[in-house]
């Protein structure tokens, strides 16, 4: 555990705050939205915000009559404190479904609509925060929830971003999601401040709930982003190891006093059913966090090498304070922690998991190639080659069939000299990558949108991938000519993180885009590795590894008699090439090591150990 006393530079109160509370203004929804407030004539008129009466979005009411939410995704209400005597809600779904199909309602296309407080006086108060529940649904890619504030009485607003997350078929994380947000540069110290709710889209709903507008509490907490450590969301056993994780996180306490031992805490956890099992913890203590203070990155100064076995896990990252009385008085506890997920896989590389439901192409039109970045281990040795990739896509209709559409695959390697943090790549031409493998794939008429599809890739010579230890690769998939009018598919699943560094990359009008369609936006284009042989190209000395028992049906030891000491890895496959374990150490000659078999089906199975002299692959049986 890290301990420090966190500086935050050009941070200067001049100010005193009264360290309770003065709420100047709520609104609770109780039986309906007040005549005070202003419900906007929506746009077409008629599309406005309406009451909800105990925190669903599942219905709405269409010329007197209920109508229902087609696309609500369950029974569950805004879990808001006061959900049960109502809230306030938009329902784009039912203005355009109509409770019958998209475009089907009055309104179909896109609907907005703004509902408004009455003026709020905030004079001689230094700082104002606005505080509500909410629960939101986007489709389209552009945020559809605003928030604005004015100090004239409506005659000028300004808007404070907000859900840049709910958009694109995603919701907010939370039924109970708390937002509050620091709108002192626009109200404090004035007497006519009203704020607007708006709704701008198509699809899906909007509901609020418990409106306040009030001085800062003590202490509001919140962690807003965390940074996504590992490189990729599913990496092969192979390939993690060597992946060190740093735990960075951003946040802000909006209270009116700072947080005393302020804890940061970042662990790795193992999911196991309903369960998990602590896999790493590390954390950091402040003597205190400043009052105040926005968007101050949170970082552990150790860093972590994962050994990781094939599973899924998930980061979680909190924040709290070892004084259990200031923990008691946080006004936002909920939005203290983010969990994320990543996976570790016998053999894929995948940016992205889960539903495959988007997909995503230039607005501009045109030729363009989307992809990945993988990187191999510098551990990896010559071992590791790849055939075969995976990728899914989606047309409209209108664009007509998919059936004949020709897609290419390119695989680059990026050159070694392009720097680390990527400072020297050239953007403008293929100079920084070389081509070291193709594919192609045309549709056939047993495709469907969103099928995952397999496709293989040879290298220049016909044969399977070679994988470099350390190489960086993009894996590129290539739409030109007709083909351009198909949307690659993409996921943006993993809500509220960050993938470092660099993601998914486009390449469009002769230019790379190393943030492809933006940094939430993954493309569905996975890669499988396997071993490049199964017989050793540069074999060490059959005494270098010794199997027994051989067969086994419990443990399988591992005797190494390297003639020097130094780094080795250990690469336990089925006879197809495929790892199912794998172990890397630094500094070992004469061991003798053990693997856990028992799990294995009967049949026999492949180990090598590979150094830097080369490498010894032998076979063992799996006996039942």
């Amino acid at each position: 555990m890290k301990r420090s006393l966190l500086f935050f530079l050009g941070l200067c109160l001049a100010i005193a705050l009264d360290a309770q509370p003065t709420i100047l203004f709520e609104e609770d929804f109780d039986e309906g939205i007040p005549s005070t407030w202003e419900i906007g004539p929506g746009s077409p008129e008629g599309a406005v915000w309406q009451w909800s009466p105990d925190g669903h979005v599942d219905s709405a009411m269409i010329n007197g009559v209920m109508a229902p939410a087609i696309f609500w995704g369950g029974p569950s209400p805004l879990a808001s404190p006061t959900a049960a005597n109502g809230a306030a809600l938009y329902n784009s779904d039912v203005y355009d479904a109509g409770g019958i199909g998209p475009g089907e309602g009055p309104y179909p296309g896109g609907t907005s609509g703004a509902l408004t407080t009455p003026s709020i006086d905030c004079s001689g108060e230094p700082a104002i925060l606005l505080s509500f529940y909410q629960y939101a649904r986007g489709f389209l890619p552009e945020v559809p929830t605003l928030v604005e504030v004015s100090n004239d009485g409506g005659e000028n607003w300004t808007n404070f971003p907000i859900n840049s997350r709910a958009t694109g078929n995603r919701v907010t994380p939370r039924r109970d999601e708390h937002m509050v947000i620091d709108i002192s540069e626009v109200a404090a110290g004035q007497a006519d401040v009203k704020i607007r709710f708006t709704w701008d889209g198509r699809f899906y709903f909007w509901i609020i709930d418990d409106v306040q507008v009030m001085t800062p509490p003590k202490y509001v907490t919140s962690l807003d982003e965390i940074f996504y450590t590992p490189a990729s969301y599913a990496q092969p056993v192979s390939q993690i190891s060597t992946d060190t994780f740093a735990f960075i996180a951003v946040m802000s306490n909006l209270g009116s006093e700072p947080i005393p031992n302020l804890v940061f805490r970042a662990s790795v956890q193992r999911v196991i059913g309903n369960a998990t099992q602590l896999i790493h913890q590390d954390s950091l203590v402040l003597d205190a966090f400043p009052a105040l203070a926005k968007d101050s990155v949170l970082d552990i100064p150790q860093r972590w090498a994962p050994e990781l076995a094939e599973g899924v896990y998930r980061l979680r990252y909190e924040i709290y304070s070892q004084n259990e009385e200031v923990n008691d008085e946080e006004f936002t506890v909920f939005n203290d922690i983010i969990t994320a997920p990543f996976r570790v896989t016998p053999v894929l590389f995948s940016k992205e998991e889960g539903d495959i439901e988007n997909a995503s192409r230039p607005a501009s039109g045109g030729d363009y190639a989307i992809g990945n970045l993988y990187q191999m281990s510098p551990q990896a040795g010559n071992n590791f080659q790849t055939r075969e990739l995976r990728f899914a896509v989606a047309k409209n209709e209108s664009d007509g069939p998919l059936t004949g559409d020709l897609v290419t695959f390119l695989v680059y390697k990026v050159k070694d000299e392009v720097e680390s943090d990527w400072s020297n790549f050239e953007t403008t031409s293929n100079e920084s990558l070389d081509v070291v493998g193709f594919g192609t794939y045309e549709f056939t008429s047993s495709d469907d949108d969103y099928d995952l599809i397999s496709v293989d890739v040879f290298d220049l010579d016909g044969e399977p991938i070679a994988l470099e230890p350390g190489a960086r690769y993009f894996v590129m998939a290539s739409y030109a000519e007709e083909a351009n009018r198909i949307f690659h598919a993409t996921n943006d699943e993993l809500l509220s993180n960050i993938f470092r560094g660099i993601s998914t990359v486009l390449f469009l009008d002769e230019e790379w885009g190393l943030g492809g369609f933006g940094p939430e936006t993954n493309a569905v284009l996975r890669m499988a590795i396997e071993l490049s042989t199964t017989t050793d190209e540069i074999p060490l000395e059959d005494s270098a590894m010794s199997l027994f028992p051989n067969p086994s049906s419990e443990a399988l030891n591992v005797q190494l008699d390297l003639e020097e000491a130094g780094p080795a890895m250990l690469i336990m496959a089925d006879m197809q090439g495929q790892v199912l374990n794998i172990r890397e150490y630094q500094n070992v000659q004469k061991e003798t090591l053990q693997f856990d078999v028992s799990h294995l089906p009967a049949g026999a199975y492949l180990m090598r150990v590979s150094t830097d002299e080369g490498t010894k692959t032998k076979q063992f049986v799996v006996v039942k």
